[in-house]
């Protein structure tokens, strides 16, 4: 009997007679005769389980008191489970990290403080959220463990240094704020736009009705300012997803504002001339309310981005938007590689950002979302972030290459399998004891072979994974990103052209077929309509 073994309290012990001499819950009771009676009672399992719960809630206390109680070791009844002291550097680097934690995270927190602007806020506040977990874990967790893993609180300075001067911190609270925003456990973009608009239509108690014809100010004002022969906008995509500042439902078809356009043309009109006029006309806004209404405004217009957001759809549909063929069997192993490219100073990221690997084939289509922090943008004395400067002179550059195995790939396999095969050996060799029989010599030659076995993997996995020597170039296409700081995503068709290193010689000559030209020695392979193909992105500036 669960209740008469004190496994669950009386009052858990709810079952009760069902029809046709039942107990219900059928999942939780059972049937038992008590000489002639039947009784309803817990099934001896589930009795355990909740037996279990109370038993744990009632020690939670004593074991809380135990984890806060835990001695070091070398002190009187530490016992083998004791928290190590560090030693060494590693007390050196516990004490650096106390001073950086107070003293820098301190200052620069009450500097973040004290400044009006918020760019420097989020920083701070996911630090010292991340130290205070940190802390806590230590504490009533996994101290006793993490303070004998070797190296441990070097570890802890490295990392801490990488949160402080490397904007860890923000980092991490990107990451888990897009973790957040897919869960819907804090607003979108989208939803604090509505928001927003809700404030204003409130405060400002008017009704500014503006229609918006997103593909006349498309093909009029942007088109005319940026558009270039090497891209042009995707008005099939406006067409069916942007029409008028509005976008389509794909359940039911029927079209609905994008706040995030509608803010920012709200914004627009208030702080201009026109919008200006017709607030000091209306008789049923406040001074107050008319002051808040400019403020929110210019908040939403003084768009001051961080990323860029590269949405690499695909190849476009038309025939002439395939890629070219770049291997023996007719096909390619394309991905794509996005740079910024500043008016001054290197391109970055120095590698790109990569997209998968689409094999074998000619119309590849990622749907695959890229971000490119923005560099040059600073934080000014009152805490706000400039960028606008930066993106005016900033140009992206989008590069589609060929994933080969070449020398370097076979190099980095022919390693990986040696690597295996050494290891399996001296597992063997160390369990049979043929490890103790070596000689110093060839203990020497041991040592010196898996020295060499290692250098040449860790030498090939850098040229054929990160620095990815074997692939070839297809196409390339620069884009300006001024255009995007109406905070509007914006659908581009890339024309791709001839990549940047070929584009230096000055010979072209056909060779082997319509598909393939030489330039200055170097073979240039095209589509069968003589191009490089037309590849369909979207692009956006977030401040976040």
């Amino acid at each position: 009997d669960p209740v008469a073994a004190d496994f669950v309290d009386i009052a858990d012990a709810d079952c009760r007679a069902g029809a046709l001499f039942s107990c219900r819950p059928r999942q939780y009771c059972r049937r038992r005769r008590r000489g002639l009676k039947m009784t309803c009672e817990l099934k001896p399992g589930f009795g355990r389980w909740v037996g279990m719960k109370h038993a744990a809630r009632e020690h939670a206390g004593a074991l809380a008191a135990g984890l806060m109680a835990q001695a070091h070791c070398g002190e009187e009844g530490a016992g083998p489970y004791c928290i190590a002291r560090p030693t060494g550097l590693g007390l050196v680097a516990e004490a650096v990290g106390h001073f950086i934690t107070l003293v820098v995270g301190g200052y620069r927190s009450i500097i973040a403080i004290e400044t009006p602007g918020g760019g420097d806020d989020r920083q701070w506040l996911t630090f010292w959220l991340i130290l205070a977990l940190v802390l806590f874990a230590e504490r009533f967790f996994a101290r006793v463990l993490l303070s004998t893993f070797p190296y441990y609180y070097e570890a802890k300075l490295g990392a801490l240094i990488w949160l402080v001067w490397r904007s860890g911190a923000e980092t991490i609270y990107r990451k888990l704020r897009r973790i957040l925003e897919r869960r819907k456990l804090i607003y979108s973009d989208e939803v604090a736009a509505e928001k927003e608009l809700e404030i204003m239509q409130s405060t400002g108690k008017i009704v500014i009705e503006r229609r918006l014809d997103f593909q006349a100010s498309m093909r009029g004002t942007a088109a005319s300012e940026w558009e270039t022969e090497d891209w042009e906008y995707d008005y099939e995509a406006n067409d069916s997803e942007q029409n008028n500042g509005s976008i389509r439902s794909s359940v039911t078809g029927v079209k609905k504002p994008d706040p995030i356009q509608q803010l920012y043309e709200l914004s627009k009109f208030i702080l201009s001339a026109d919008g200006a006029k017709r607030l000091e006309e209306s008789k049923s806004v406040s001074k107050q309310n008319k002051m808040l209404l400019i403020e929110r405004a210019a908040s939403v217009v003084s768009f001051q981005p961080r990323f860029l957001r590269v949405n690499v759809i695909g190849t476009a549909h038309e025939a002439e938007a395939v890629l070219p063929a770049m291997d023996r069997n007719g096909l390619s192993d394309p991905y794509v590689t996005c740079r910024l490219v500043p008016e001054e100073g290197h391109k970055y990221p120095k590698k790109g950002v990569f997209s998968a690997t689409a094999y074998e084939t000619l119309t590849p289509q990622w749907n695959q979302e890229l971000e490119i922090p923005l560099r040059g943008g600073s934080l000014d004395s009152d805490g706000y972030f400039r960028s606008e400067d930066v993106v005016d002179t900033t140009q992206l550059e989008v590069i589609v290459r060929d994933a080969d195995v070449g020398r370097w790939y076979l190099a980095y396999y022919f390693f990986h399998f040696l690597a295996i095969v050494v290891v399996i050996v001296a597992a063997a060799a160390r369990i049979e004891g043929m490890s103790d029989e070596l000689t110093t010599n060839q203990r020497h030659m041991a040592l010196a072979s898996v020295g060499s076995i290692i250098f040449g993997f860790v030498l090939s996995y850098v040229m054929a994974v990160v620095r990815r020597s074997d692939d070839e170039y297809v196409a390339r296409c620069i884009v300006p990103i001024g255009m995007l700081m109406d905070q509007r995503e914006h659908a581009l068709r890339l024309i791709l052209k001839e990549p940047e290193k070929k584009m230096e010689g000055s010979k072209e000559q056909q060779v082997g077929g319509d598909d393939t030209k030489e330039s200055a020695g170097i073979v240039i392979r095209t589509n069968p309509s003589g191009g490089f193909g037309i590849l369909r992105v979207r692009l956006m500036l977030s401040e976040h």
